[in-house]
């Protein structure tokens, strides 16, 4: 991963199965069970498949890196609580955003 902070956005290159890179911009940041996780999409998409990753370091505000969550029902609870934050800030009809 690559952290990227142009234009005061945070962009992360992450990579796929197939090893394929792709630029992700953090959306927000959600805190679940002392736990903070980042609410990541493509940075080149207005809509489409969200990754979410673990916030890792001294200081969640300023990550010293991210990890996966590889646990469907944890995804699910911090995917939720983001929606439910972010309600007046993104169009979640039509099911614009996955994980």
């Amino acid at each position: 991963m690559m952290l990227d902070t142009n234009n005061n956005r945070v962009v992360l290159m992450l990579e796929d199965p197939n090893g394929q890179r792709e630029a992700y911009e953090l959306l927000d940041v959600v805190e679940y069970n002392q736990s903070a996780f980042g609410i990541f999409m493509p940075a080149d998409e207005s809509e489409g498949d969200v990754a979410i990753l673990r916030l890792v370091g001294a200081d969640d505000q300023k990550a010293e890196s991210y990890a996966p969550v590889n646990d469907d029902a944890l995804e699910q609870a911090v995917f939720d609580l983001f929606q439910i934050k972010n309600l007046d800030a993104f169009d979640f009809g039509g099911n614009a955003f996955q994980f």
